[in-house]
């Protein structure tokens, strides 16, 4: 019965879409064609976005800088040129066209403030940064470049040197991380790829560590609630990674890299398209040996080998269609603890390790249909499974995750009016293993959600939007998530935007103390948890000009607020004869407050680009047992790079961070610390050698206190607040072909 109201309800949303469509395909569609070009150089640009204003019809320059767009109505239309490091240009023509068959030349500038003219697809409409009245933050381009050259294996280091995001290390012996965005932990973060929630529940632990960067064409970010457009997990905000698609011009990308921390990277990305199918393969192995800086006979960083797979196959059946299909798998194993039991086996003396073996494999398909010019329909899928055991002395947990998510939305265009809804089904499942010691923490979490939205351009001026989501979770009930936004420019150079939502969170007890711990001692969630709720929002204004003809400059002031109501906190007890005792959650009797005020600001003169940040953060309990800092939520962080880049040749860059104290567990403060990098990048033909010195202060939490607590028997480890790994050289090559 229930799948047979699932149908009534997808088969009444079809029929309201297609109700009142009206009949357009007796009126005259025309064909765009046009080259695009470096202004100054002359050369083809190929990528460039280019779309049609007031409507989702659109293509992207091939690798001689044309393109043709076909289905173009009558009357006067405005095309938008957008392409990352260029401004953006509009060109307005006259349909029918005097010649059918001419080709407009189309010039592009270097942009000034590239990422504003960035399209983005996080928010479903796939408009341009400066045009979204959610604020979005965007990692491209170079950036994406320099960062890869930087960290090849994972995204933790492209997140963590973005103000306001921190990726916190949860696990001193497996090196698991976490994303926190103001300072919330990394359950309350949604992250996405291509749209498809990736990670979530039992399999979030490693996620930010199991992601190679190599494919990605873009990183998009949320700060704030958004869990209208994607459900119950975004609270703190969300990640959408956008990898790059196929390309008319095949492209193979290779990298190889090594550190002095006995780490190797190896990876390839090759993508390629014809007229009906395209492809794109990602390939990655990556390799670290325990590493041990600080010479206290235990590993800073474990022992590592992991390979990621990632095929997708892409249609074109006509210019209205495409479906896409893939499928990622990454095996890793993990080892740290004792160097000497990791390099000699357990013996009398030496038996501390810790074992970690996880298998995901996860498929994705997609259709777009564009069934008028104002109508297009998206449908899409993915399931993932994830497999993982930890072993430690005496004890071994074992489990799986199942987890799905379905989707079919559509993407209107009326006047003014962007209107986006939808529906999506998702499914989380977990199954602990018989062997596992304790009790069985499994779960089985289904919800449902309906969601509509409206961008609306109210004027030229004013952009505002409105949306809802209405889910039903199988087992803690139905949730309301209105949001709403409005951007206003006051001028060409200046806007402000302003956001507000609401946002659940499906509690478990796969969090980050758990992790801490390998799941021993975890007590199964109580039967009388209820799901963790917020409000929160933003409000921010941007600041943008160019002074004496050279000197752009770009500035962003930031507030955000999130109030979390009823969140679920560890309580510990203590049994006898075992030293970590047991952790239980339950829901608090208060809220989690946080506020944060973010300042960005760039400059770019000529080749130097300078970028600076500060962010002041308050992140406090509000229980019946008084208010307090949140432990590792440090109040000060600053952000300062230095670039120099020379267009085709090559980069060299610095970067300075700093981090203020932080409240421990314990209760008392930890200290701030400097994190100071150099990275330079020399391009040859169709090579690049990168070199990079990662943290040359050497700046280790072992400077200030021992991380190692206990005996070697049985070792604890403090609360991780600052780098493990010290001073890391790497250095490889990129080539492509």
């Amino acid at each position: 019965m229930a799948s047979l109201r699932w149908f009534n309800v997808i088969t009444a949303f079809v029929f309201i879409l297609i109700m009142p469509m009206r009949v357009e395909a007796q009126e005259t569609r025309h064909v765009f064609r046009a080259l695009v070009q470096d202004a100054h150089e002359g050369y083809a640009i190929s990528g460039v976005n280019v779309s049609l204003e007031g409507s989702s019809i659109g293509a992207a320059t091939d690798s001689e800088g044309k393109v043709s767009i076909s289905g173009i109505p009558s009357g006067e239309q405005t095309f938008q040129f957008s392409f990352i490091g260029f401004e953006q240009v509009r060109l307005t023509l006259t349909f029918p066209l005097a010649d059918r068959d001419e080709v407009f030349l189309v010039l592009l500038e270097e942009a000034h403030d590239e990422l504003e003219e960035i399209a983005v697809t996080a928010t479903r409409t796939s408009r341009t940064i400066a045009d979204q009245a959610t604020r979005i933050e965007t990692i491209a381009g170079e950036e994406i470049e320099e960062k890869i050259s930087m960290e090849p294996s994972n995204i933790s280091m492209l997140l963590n040197e973005s103000p306001g995001i921190t990726v916190q290390q949860t696990s001193a012996v497996s090196g698991g991380a976490s994303i926190r965005i103001q300072g919330l932990d990394g359950r309350y973060t949604q992250i996405l790829k291509d749209g498809f929630p990736l990670y979530g529940g039992f399999s979030g632990g490693l996620s930010l560590l199991q992601v190679p960067p190599l494919d990605l064409r873009q990183v998009e970010i949320i700060k704030g609630p958004s869990s209208t457009f994607y459900g119950g997990d975004a609270i703190a905000g969300l990640v959408n990674l956008v990898s790059k698609g196929p390309s008319a011009e095949p492209e193979l990308s290779l990298l190889s890299n090594l550190t002095t921390a006995g780490g190797m990277d190896l990876g390839g990305f090759y993508r390629a398209r014809n007229e009906r199918i395209g492809t794109t393969v990602l390939v990655s192995a990556n390799t670290q040996k325990a590493y041990d800086p600080d010479d206290d006979a235990f590993s800073n960083l474990p022992e590592t080998r992991r390979l990621t797979l990632n095929p997708k196959v892409f249609f074109y059946p006509s210019s209205k269609t495409i479906y896409s299909f893939g499928v990622s798998a990454t095996i890793e194993e993990r080892e740290g603890g004792d160097i000497q039991v990791l390099n000699n086996g357990v013996s009398a003396n030496r038996t501390f390790f810790e074992t970690n073996t996880s298998k995901r494999l996860s498929s994705q398909a997609r259709m777009d249909h564009q069934l008028t010019q104002d109508l297009g329909i998206t449908i899409k899928n993915s399931v993932s499974l994830f497999d993982r055991s930890i072993e430690v002395p005496d004890y071994r947990f074992e489990g799986q995750q199942i987890a799905s998510y379905s989707e079919a939305s559509a993407l209107m265009t009326r006047g003014p009016h962007q209107i986006s809804i939808g529906l999506d089904l998702r499914s989380d499942a977990f199954r602990e293993d018989v062997g596992s010691a304790g009790s069985k923490r499994d779960y089985t979490y289904t919800s449902a959600g309906l969601f509509a939205q409206d961008t609306w351009d109210y004027s030229e001026r004013a952009v505002v939007e409105a949306g809802v989501r209405v889910d039903r979770h199988n087992t803690f009930g139905s949730f309301v998530l209105p949001k709403a936004s409005i951007l206003y420019r006051v001028s060409d150079k200046l806007s402000a935007r302003i956001g507000a939502g609401l946002g659940y969170k499906a509690p478990t007890v796969f969090l980050e103390p758990s992790e801490e711990r390998a799941f021993r001692n975890v007590i199964p969630l109580s039967s009388t948890a209820q799901a963790e709720t917020s409000r929160g929002g933003s409000i921010d204004v941007n600041y943008r000009t160019l002074l004496f003809d050279r000197l752009a400059v770009s500035f962003n002031q930031a507030f955000y607020f999130t109030d979390l109501q009823r969140p679920l906190i560890p309580v510990f007890e203590t049994i006898a004869g075992q030293p970590d005792g047991s952790l239980s959650y339950e829901n608090a009797d208060g809220e989690i407050q946080t506020r944060a005020f973010e300042t960005n600001a760039k400059f770019a003169l000529s080749d130097f680009k300078l970028f600076l940040g500060y962010v002041n953060l308050s992140a406090r309990t509000g229980f019946e047992t008084g208010s307090v800092s949140l432990p590792l939520t440090p109040q000060h962080k600053t952000y300062t790079v230095l670039v120099y880049e020379k267009h085709g040749k090559g980069r060299i860059g610095l970067e300075a961070y700093y981090t203020g104290q932080q409240r421990l567990m314990d209760g008392s403060d930890s200290d701030g610390f400097w994190i100071l990098g150099v990275m330079a990048e020399r391009r040859l033909g169709k090579s690049s050698l990168f070199l990079n010195f990662e943290n040359f202060l050497d700046t280790m939490q072992s400077n200030y206190a021992p991380v190692v607590l206990g005996t070697r028997q049985n070792p604890r480890f403090d609360d991780i607040w600052a780098p493990m790994d010290g001073f890391i050289i790497n250095g490889g090559i990129k080539y492509t072909l």
